[in-house]
């Protein structure tokens, strides 16, 4: 299970026409979109007002999803309207411990960019972002600057996605199956503000764990019961020294 986050900068009224953004959606992020939902679990999130967008010439992306007479349109408007017209979403009031200070890329614009965005909630959440075809957002890797709660002006990186060789190297994940149940993950490139960790799925359950002690960090969308985070605290006891030494594997420690 993975978050993924939708860049609503990277839609503002570039392309030419409707049928330059049917193409480009085609060509680039329908197959980015079919790979994120085809892993079960995946979530992507979309700000609250993406639906208002503009994709050319003054016409919104929810204008654009009504549109009969591109055959493109028409034929993905099922998996168009999941993605970008349903749960779940986020919104401008949301709170965070991190305040992203400067952006390393789109520069002429980000000064636009609200306080709370695709960005900041991809860093809180160790999610990536997806981006529409923008030829500001061709880079694999986004930097930036932030305040991450007591940690000042430390650059962290995000992983943005335009098209589907995003996969053509898979993120190094070390697997283990606890309670035969659970599966547990240690993954290469997490976010370094984060303590070293592990993540716990279960279903539509999903949850973050400190290795220094194997207690609960963070919650996933479904609040865990307390007889669940006691078997993770068990199986934790028994495999602590894995768990570190995987962590240091896969991050070069």
């Amino acid at each position: 299970m993975s978050k993924y986050y939708l860049n609503e900068y990277s839609l503002r009224g570039q392309f030419k026409d409707i049928e330059d953004f049917a193409d480009k959606l085609i060509e680039e992020t329908i197959p980015v979109l079919e790979r994120v939902y085809a892993s079960e679990g995946n979530l992507v999130y979309k700000k609250d007002t993406l639906w208002s967008a503009e994709v050319c010439n003054d016409i919104s992306l929810h204008e654009v999803l009504k549109q009969k007479r591109i055959s493109a349109i028409s034929r993905f408007k099922s998996e168009l309207a999941k993605c970008f017209f349903r749960e779940p979403y986020w919104n401008s009031d949301d709170k965070h411990e991190i305040n992203i200070k400067e952006y390393k890329f789109d520069e002429e614009y980000s000064h636009e960019f609200e306080k709370v965005n695709c960005f900041v909630l991809a860093l809180d959440n160790e999610g990536c972002i997806i981006s529409f075809v923008h030829p500001r957002y061709r880079d694999k890797i986004l930097s930036v600057i932030a305040d991450v709660g007591k940690t000042k002006d430390k650059e962290c990186l995000i992983d943005n996605i335009f098209d589907v060789h995003y996969w053509d190297k898979e993120q190094e994940v070390k697997k283990w199956t606890a309670c035969d149940k659970y599966q547990i993950q240690v993954r290469a490139k997490e976010f370094d503000f984060h303590p070293p960790h592990f993540h716990v799925l279960h279903n539509e359950y999903e949850a973050v764990f400190r290795l220094s002690d194997g207690k609960l960090y963070k919650d996933g969308n479904k609040k865990w019961s307390t007889s669940m985070i006691s078997e993770i605290e068990e199986w934790y006891k028994d495999n602590r020294d894995e768990l570190i030494e995987a962590w240091g594997n896969l991050h070069g420690l």
